[in-house]
C-alpha cells in the first residue's frame, strides 16, 4: 500500500500544481466497494480539475487509482465445490492507474472536445480516444451533439499472452431546455468491439471421466452494441426539490439486452446541508451462449482445448451474462463548508438476484458502497 499512497499523493500534488494556472474546480473522492462474504473489495481514489485557458479553451484532467482484492466466482458451480469456498478464486491485490485528459473549445454556437485516456494494470492496458462536436440552436436551448471514440486495448488472455481488443463507437444526441426548471436529453450509441472479448479469468465447467474440469470460456470475437439513453431533469419549485430521472437500454447481436432506470433527488436542508436520496434498478436477459450447466466433454471434443472465437462454438458460465436484476439504494449528504467548498459522504446498498432458475444464487454479489468527496471551486 505504500506504493499506492505515494502514487496518490503525487497525483494530487500534480493536480494542485496545474490548478495554479487558473482552475475552475478541484474535486477529490474516495470510494469503497465491499461485497458481502469477503468477496471482492475495490478501493478507489479520484481527483479531477478543470483549467481555463484563453479564447474559450479549457483543459480537464481526471485521475483514478483503484486497488482490487478479495475473491470472485471463476466458473466452478458452488454445488460442485468440495470445500465451502472452492468456487471462489482469490484475487491478489492489483493496482489500476488511469487518467483522462480532455481539451475543450467553446464558441457562441459550437463546442468541440478531444479526449485521451489511459488505464494501466498488470494484465490490461487500455488507451482511448474521443472527439465530440456540439451545435447550439434556439438561443442555446437546443443542443445537437455527435461524437466518435476508439478504445484500443491490450489484454492478457488465458494463455498469458497479450492480445488486442478494439472498440470503436459512434454517438449522436439531443438536449432540449424546455423551461427554467426542465431539461430533457436523448443519446444513441452504436459500437462494434472486435478482438479478444472473453474474460481470461472465467471458465466453463465440463465433466470428463466422471470428474469436473474447467476450460476457458469462448466468446465471439465480434460484437455489435446498440444503446439508447434518455434523461429528464426537473426542479419542483413547490417542494424545493431538484429531481433527475434517466433510462438506458442496450442490446447486442447475441440477444443480450438490459434496462436501467435511475432516479435521484436533491433537497436543501437549511443553508448548509443537501440531502440526496437515489435509486437504481437494472435488469437484463441472458446472452445466447450463456449456460451454468456442466457440459459433457467427450474425448473428441477438442474445441474446449483450443477455443476458436471466430467460428465457435461459443460458451460461457460467467454469471454476468445471465438473466438477473439488481437494485441500488443510496443516500448522500453534502455539507457546504464555505461558498466554494463542499464536503459530501454517501452510502449505497447493492443487491442482485438471478432470474433463470438455474444459476446458483450464491454467485450473485451483494455489496456496500461508501464514498466521501471534497469539491473546491474558484
Amino acid at each position: 500500500m505504500k506504493v499506492l499512497s505515494l502514487s496518490l499523493w503525487l497525483l494530487l500534488l500534480r493536480l494542485l500544481e496545474i490548478s495554479s494556472w487558473g482552475q475552475n474546480y478541484l474535486r477529490g473522492k474516495y470510494r469503497e466497494w465491499i461485497e458481502d462474504n469477503d468477496r471482492v473489495e475495490v478501493r478507489s481514489w479520484y481527483a479531477e480539475t478543470e483549467v481555463e485557458l484563453e479564447q474559450g479553451w479549457s483543459l480537464d484532467f481526471l485521475g483514478t487509482i483503484d486497488a482490487w482484492s478479495g475473491a470472485t466466482p471463476y466458473g466452478l458451480p458452488p454445488s460442485s465445490a468440495i470445500a465451502v469456498n472452492d468456487w471462489l478464486q482469490i484475487v491478489p491485490e492489483e493496482i489500476r492507474k488511469a487518467g483522462l485528459f480532455t481539451v475543450k473549445k467553446e464558441t457562441q454556437n459550437h463546442d468541440f472536445s478531444f479526449e485521451y485516456g489511459i488505464s494501466d494494470e498488470p494484465d490490461y492496458l487500455s488507451r482511448s480516444y474521443a472527439v465530440q462536436y456540439s451545435y447550439k440552436l434556439a438561443a442555446e436551448t437546443l443542443i445537437v451533439t455527435c461524437g466518435f471514440s476508439l478504445q484500443d486495448d491490450s489484454v492478457k488472455d488465458f494463455t498469458g499472452s497479450f492480445v488486442e481488443k478494439k472498440t470503436p463507437s459512434l454517438s449522436a444526441g439531443l438536449t432540449r431546455i424546455l423551461d427554467k426548471f426542465t431539461s430533457i436529453s436523448f443519446n444513441f450509441t452504436y459500437s462494434w468491439p472486435t478482438g479478444y472479448l472473453s474474460d481470461p479469468y472465467k471458465n466453463t465447467p465440463h465433466e470428463i471421466f466422471g470428474s469436473i474440469g474447467l476450460a476457458p470460456e469462448n466468446r465471439p470475437d465480434k460484437r455489435e452494441i446498440f444503446i439508447f439513453y434518455s434523461e429528464l431533469s426537473r426542479y419542483l419549485d413547490s417542494l424545493k426539490i431538484g429531481t433527475h430521472l434517466s433510462y438506458r437500454y442496450f442490446q447486442d447481436d447475441h440477444r443480450l439486452s438490459g434496462h436501467t432506470i435511475e432516479i435521484e433527488a436533491n433537497k436543501r436542508l437549511g443553508e448548509k446541508w443537501i440531502l440526496s436520496p437515489r435509486y437504481r434498478f437494472y435488469t437484463q436477459n441472458q446472452t445466447s451462449f450463456y449456460s451454468p450447466k456442466i457440459r459433457t466433454y467427450a474425448f473428441f471434443d477438442t474445441y474446449m482445448l483450443s477455443p476458436d472465437s471466430s467460428e465457435g462454438p461459443f460458451y460461457s458460465a460467467d454469471h454476468r451474462l445471465s438473466s438477473f436484476d439488481s437494485h441500488g439504494l443510496g443516500l448522500k449528504l453534502s455539507f457546504l463548508m464555505e461558498d466554494n467548498l463542499t464536503l459530501d459522504a454517501g452510502y449505497d446498498r447493492y443487491l442482485t438476484k438471478g432470474n433463470d432458475g438455474v444459476t446458483d444464487a450464491r454467485v450473485y454479489p451483494d455489496a456496500n458502497v461508501f464514498t466521501i468527496g471534497l469539491q473546491w471551486e474558484l
